[in-house]
């Protein structure tokens, strides 16, 4: 058995999702190292995520050791993952999914969308979802936070906020599910392509590690539900600040309902959706972003 390097990010999140991968790996009698990484938007903090600008501000630097041989896997969240991969770089491995829906995190738990008072103020690190609560709720206050979860508990509580829009994957992978105040409809409120999922990024020219990873990580329904969000991303040119939203369900053993909305240029909001044969799925990816070129045009 290998003795395997495992890139990660040093947030808490991120070295939670890194040791699923690094026990998985383990149980198959392989001896892993965690090696932990700061990347540039770890580092910049005082900005929102379309602020910092430029792609792979999560990925960059785990993407460098990976090449360069110093780590033999990097472990991400996919929605951090951008659609184009460095040269010589693969995914090896899609995880079994998290929930993929948002949460609002909140004082108490309410039962719709609706109970948010007039005015009240939301905060949240994505372009995505701050383009989704002004499409919803024009009135919010809705303002950018970075940060651990534990460091945006701290600001919504004191600063008064009435709560926060995160993934639930996150929340539920830290063990804070009871601060939960509302699950959002993933048919409204369509969550992020490849949400709730740990990609686990090899080599190339590394096969054994390619075969290794796969074995211990992947998981086939999230690889045909990753490659079809992630097409539409792809297909309309944007990056993982792109107030895009995909959502991939299972209609039988064979066949997909794919769903995405998004937020143009100009703030218009479309939605539409699409199904198919899961042995393509970048194919329906792709005529789903047709589909929403057109109809916002």
């Amino acid at each position: 058995m290998a003795s395997l390097r495992i890139g990660t990010r040093s947030s808490p999140l991120a070295m939670v999702q890194a040791m699923e991968v690094q026990r998985a790996l383990e149980s198959r009698g392989h001896q892993t190292e965690l090696v932990p990484f700061q990347t540039r938007g770890d580092q910049i903090l005082d900005r929102a995520l379309d602020q910092v600008g430029g792609s792979g501000i999560f990925t960059t630097e785990l993407e460098s050791a990976l090449r360069a041989g110093d780590v033999d896997l990097a472990v991400h969240s996919l929605k951090d993952l951008p659609t184009e991969l460095p040269p010589g770089l693969v995914v090896g491995a899609y995880s079994a999914s998290e929930d993929p829906r948002d949460v609002l995190i909140a004082a108490r738990p309410i039962e719709g969308f609706d109970q948010i008072p007039p005015g009240a103020r939301i905060g949240t690190s994505s372009v995505r979802r701050r383009a989704f609560l002004r499409d919803l709720r024009e009135d919010l206050d809705v303002v950018a936070v970075r940060g651990n979860l534990t460091t945006r508990f701290r600001k919504m509580e004191e600063q008064a906020w009435y709560g926060l829009i995160l993934a639930a994957a996150g929340v539920h992978r830290l063990g804070w599910k009871d601060r939960i105040g509302l699950y959002l409809d993933p048919k409204v409120f369509v969550p992020a392509p490849g949400q709730g999922i740990v990609a686990v990024e090899v080599r190339l020219d590394d096969p054994e590690g390619l075969k290794w990873v796969e074995e211990a990580v992947g998981d086939a329904q999230s690889a045909v539900r990753a490659r079809a969000e992630r097409s539409v991303l792809h297909a309309l040119g944007g990056g993982c600040q792109m107030p895009l939203g995909c959502y991939a369900t299972w209609i039988s053993r064979t066949e997909v309902s794919l769903m995405a909305k998004w937020v143009d240029g100009q703030g218009h909001v479309t939605l539409a959706g699409i199904s198919g044969s899961s042995q393509d799925p970048e194919g329906l990816g792709r005529r789903l972003a047709e589909r929403l070129s057109q109809a916002g045009n």
